[in-house]
């Protein structure tokens, strides 16, 4: 992948235009012996099983090297018009290069503070910097030395200069809380609310279409006429930029608003459970705090939504104390005035660091910065096919805790995203542009959950091991070839003597076993099993028989490579095999034809799985990486599935006949 990255960036051709026809060939490259892929393997354990003879090492060789041609042809031809054309990352020499792909260098500017600030002597971790401004800190630069990607630890200095990434016009407006006083909501400071306002907490149904979905998404406030003061998961009440939290189901709200409108959520089928009554959210009542408007705050005057204390500051405004008069759930529209007391449940920590942050200067003529040092580097690395850390978020992973870099961009579906990263959900192919030290990307590299699109060739590799590796290779080609020993006893000596030499670690071929599908095929195989027993193979070949088997064997083969490829886009190739195997020997013995023909179409259509990015690991691979959406595989793969399909059924037969 690095090499083909590299092609494209020196011929100037988007990476959309190369990756796909990498993973297409990668797979296709696969069917050409018997150890290229897991269907043909599992193929010829199940004739085994069942005292067949199993295919040879280059039994699939003549039939694979057509299927591997005709593959390049279709993607020179026909392929190359219907490939994406997006100017997305792909694998870069330098973190420089990154830096541009990901247009970083558009939102970087400095922090400088004053030689007697307040946050002097405290580290980024106690003054909450970085969460409290919405920002990374890339590097701090002191009496003219820089120091990149500083860990939570360092402590700050009277004068420092903080390279630091993020909007640079929400930083401005930020400052704009300076100032403002900040207490614990007391009964004593809360005056009777105005008539016809309550409160509600209500159940998100299981069912519900809100579900996965933000408030903002959901233009919750306007469709519902209420303010969610806070969200309650799992026993926990969270109150931080609730506009931006993704409803999971079970999660309850408590809003403010309205009779009338709170009426109408709590007979809204999306929730169940609901209470009205001010009593219903009595538990925010040690979470609420008040907020006063001093005479020189730059939000007095300003209404709450220009204010833009929830989406900036994380905070909800809940209510306005003016006066003698508690106005709950106030209209966004509403003034904000000298001596207000803004009633906000808020996440207390951050909003205390940005209230204390004090005078700072904002700095956006800054020298050409270096994102890269000898110790820092920058890097690209994206999720592996079934990475475990798919769903989760960087702030429930603590990503930078876990893996000692920061995430400065991702790129999903050619697109890139750099704000709201911590609560974004992974998903498979997503890119991620990391800082961090060089030390730790040789841990990162060896992580099962990713794989590095950046060039590791600073990686010390163990290049005196490679002579044992290709032994280990060879002695399995001759143990196979000869007959001496099945291929399983084979592949077992080759793996044992490649340990034994050093060529890799225990703990690297076992991070480099694929568990996931071993544990998948295992599973299967009571299936493939019960099938027999109960019949249902019996029921799906008597199908078989008497459709496709009035035609010709032909089209028997047709039935068995197109039911065979269906199930791999989205099963998996291996555990296709698995569930078909019983099927074919069935329809072979009804028809009194060889089973050999139908096998092998049956494997070789397995690893025909080009119409989605899930069928096959090498397309999940590259789909970060090429920003390809799953049309795409849809739009390039099916018609070479079908092209590939109809030239199994005709070739198959040519070398084994029914």
């Amino acid at each position: 992948k690095p090499a083909v990255a590299a092609i494209a960036r020196q011929a100037r051709i988007p990476p959309s235009r190369l990756f796909m026809p990498l993973s297409f060939a990668a797979i296709l490259g696969g069917t050409t012996t018997l150890v290229g892929t897991p269907p043909n393997i599992v193929t010829a354990s199940m004739l085994q099983e069942r005292g067949l003879e199993p295919f040879g090492l280059f039994d699939f060789t003549p039939v694979g090297l057509v299927l591997l041609l005709t593959g390049a042809v279709f993607m020179i031809t026909l392929g190359r018009k219907l490939l994406p054309h997006r100017e997305v990352t792909g694998v870069r020499d330098s973190g420089e290069d990154l830096a541009e792909i990901y247009h970083l260098r558009e939102r970087l500017f400095s922090i400088r503070l004053p030689k007697d600030s307040a946050l002097a002597g405290r580290s980024l971790r106690e003054t909450r910097l970085g969460s409290a401004l919405g920002v990374q800190v890339l590097s701090i630069e002191r009496e003219g030395e820089r120091r990149l990607a500083p860990n939570a630890d360092t402590v700050l200095k009277g004068g420092d200069a903080l390279l630091v990434e993020g909007r640079l016009t929400d930083v401005r407006e930020l400052l704009n809380v300076r100032g403002l006083g900040m207490k614990k909501a007391d009964a004593t400071d809360l005056p009777r609310p105005i008539r016809g306002v309550s409160g509600i907490r209500a159940q998100l149904a299981e069912d519900s279409p809100l579900v996965g979905r933000t408030l903002r998404d959901l233009r919750f406030r306007e469709k519902f006429g209420v303010v969610v003061v806070g969200i309650i998961r799992d026993g926990e009440t969270l109150r931080d930029r609730l506009a931006e939290e993704m409803f999971r189901s079970g999660d309850e709200i408590l809003a403010l608003g309205l009779r009338t409108r709170l009426d109408g959520l709590r007979k809204d089928p999306d929730f169940i459970n609901s209470r009205v009554g001010l009593s219903a959210i009595e538990e925010l009542r040690s979470h609420l705090y008040l907020l006063r408007v001093p005479e020189e705050s730059p939000l007095a005057g300003s209404t709450v939504a220009e204010s833009r204390l929830g989406e900036l500051v994380g905070v909800t405004v809940g209510g306005i104390v003016r006066g003698e008069e508690l106005r709950l759930a106030p209209e966004p529209d509403e003034r904000i005035l000298v001596g207000d007391l803004l009633l906000v449940a808020a996440n207390p920590p951050r909003v205390i660091a940005l209230l204390q942050l004090g005078e700072v200067s904002l700095e956006t003529q800054i020298a050409e910065p270096a994102l890269e040092s000898e110790r820092i580097s920058v890097i690209e690395a994206t999720l592996a096919p079934r990475s475990t850390l798919a769903g989760k978020t960087l702030r429930d992973l603590k990503f930078r805790e876990r893996y000692g870099f920061s995430v400065l961009g991702l790129w999903r579906e050619g697109q890139l995203m750099r704000t709201g990263l911590v609560r974004l959900p992974l998903r498979f192919g997503d890119a991620l542009l990391l800082q961090g030290p060089r030390s730790k990307v040789k841990d990162l590299a060896a992580d099962p959950d990713f794989v590095m699109l950046s060039d590791l060739s600073r990686i010390q590799r163990r290049t005196g091991r490679a002579p044992y590796a290709l032994g280990g290779l060879l002695l399995m080609i001759v143990f196979v070839v000869t007959g001496f020993q099945p291929i399983q006893v084979a592949a077992f000596a080759a793996a044992t003597m490649v340990i034994l030499s050093g060529a890799i670690t225990m703990q690297e071929s076992y991070r480099a076993i694929e568990w996931r599908a071993i544990f998948l095929v295992a599973a299967v195989l009571p299936v493939g099993m019960a099938m027999e027993r109960t019949g249902a193979a019996f029921l799906l070949a008597d199908s078989v028989v008497s459709v496709a088997g009035p035609m010709g064997p032909y089209f028997v083969l047709g039935a068995m490579v197109l039911l065979s490829s269906v199930l791999s886009q989205g099963l998996d190739g291996a555990p296709a095999v698995v569930l078909l195997a019983p099927v074919v020997i069935r329809t072979a013995e009804q028809l009194e034809l060889s089973p050999y023909p139908l096998m092998m179409g049956v494997s070789l259509a397995a690893s025909a799985a080009f119409m989605t990015p899930f069928s096959h690991k090498a397309n999940l691979l590259v789909m970060g990486a090429g920003g390809y959406q799953t049309k795409d595989y849809l739009k390039v793969g099916t018609p070479l599935t079908v092209v590939l399909l109809l030239l199994m059924v005709l070739l198959v037969p040519v070398f084994f006949p029914f």
